[in-house]
């Protein structure tokens, strides 16, 4: 997902034309009714992640079969804060403007735009203050230089104004995310349980096979200001096809566990200072995938813009890895329960 740049330049100038054109008598575009700038929601959700196994060792490996099985939990939530709304950034809208950019720069000189840059400051610089902005707007309708370019937007011809008029310049895209100055937006607990018995594997002190059995276990508890509260998720709101898309940051969770393990031989092997950090869904997306966020990324209908009340469940499967055999699969079946809710603290 991309936060729509709001100054995005293939949208600046058809801004500018339409600036215009309203001057020049052609209707203005009302803004969408969405979230505050700076309303709060809370993403929660529910992870189960197990897998089970075995795979036989193959010419010249020193084991002869291994079994591995997982099952991890996690219960999550995330703060999110609502970002101010912004313009459709679809391939259609930007196509759009990309073509009325072109007639733009042919119709408009460099000097030209710091003229409509210029009073479009003044105008922000009233910070919201109707009185103020009316002042400006009959000041700049009287500049010459003003209206020199709207006599350049009307004499355009129609085809200009068409289509910067399909451009569609009105707030579309509101982005929910953590906030980055917040100290802790996660907080929650997970559990990891990762159990490997390995059958055969040569004793190299002599004295035939082995078999061995090692087992992860280990739980985090995210405090706040630890480096694991600091993960951010995303939602991304578009009134122009009433759809949602939210990431849910599942695979930046693990905890870090210690070894035990025992053979067939000497029994168990006593306290051990190896360590592993178990991901919570597993190491890697499952084949086929590029990245997590493709498999992460869920989509929906939207209903309310101003206040999201967002559920799902997602099954997926995502891969363990196996740093000795990358080239094994270990598929892990994952489940999600999320919900995103507007209004939270």
């Amino acid at each position: 997902m991309r936060c729509p740049d709001r100054n995005n330049p293939a949208l600046l100038p058809v801004a500018g034309a339409l600036a215009l054109f309203v001057a020049a008598g052609a209707p203005g575009a009302s803004a969408a009714d969405f979230a505050p700038m700076g309303s709060v929601g809370i993403l929660s959700f529910k992870v189960t992640a197990k897998a089970a196994g075995q795979v036989k060792g193959k010419g010249g490996a020193d084991w002869d079969r291994q079994e591995w099985q997982m099952d991890n939990s996690g219960q999550l939530a995330i703060r999110l804060k609502a970002l101010e709304p912004n313009l459709d950034d679809s391939r259609d809208n930007m196509g759009k403007a990309g073509a009325v950019k072109e007639a733009y720069d042919k119709t408009f000189s460099e000097k030209d735009q710091e003229i409509q840059e210029k009073w479009e400051d003044k105008i922000d610089a009233c910070d919201g203050n109707e009185a103020c902005e009316n002042r400006v707007r009959g000041q700049m309708l009287s500049d010459p230089q003003y209206q020199r370019m709207i006599r350049k937007a009307q004499g355009a011809g129609p085809d200009i104004m068409a289509s910067a008029k399909a451009v569609d310049l009105q707030p579309r895209i509101q982005m929910w995310v953590t906030d980055a100055q917040e100290a802790s937006p996660a907080r929650g607990s997970v559990q990891v349980n990762l159990a490997e018995k390995t059958y055969g594997v040569i004793d190299t002190a002599g004295g035939g096979k082995v078999d061995i059995s090692c087992q992860w276990t280990g739980k985090l508890d995210i405090a706040p200001g630890s480096p694991d509260s600091k993960v951010g998720a995303e939602l991304r709101v578009n009134t122009r096809t009433s759809t949602f898309e939210i990431r849910i940051p599942a695979n930046r969770f693990g905890a870090a566990t210690k070894e035990s393990c025992s053979d067939s031989k000497t029994g168990s092997h006593g306290p051990s200072k190896n360590t592993r950090k178990v991901p919570l869904i597993g190491q890697v997306p499952a084949r086929g995938a590029a990245n997590f966020d493709q498999v992460l990324t869920f989509k929906g209908k939207l209903g309310s813009v101003r206040s999201p009340q967002l559920r799902g469940k997602e099954t997926l499967t995502t891969d363990l890895g196996d740093a000795n055999n990358p080239a094994a699969s270990r598929p892990v079946k994952v489940t999600i329960e999320w919900q995103f809710a507007a209004g939270g603290r």
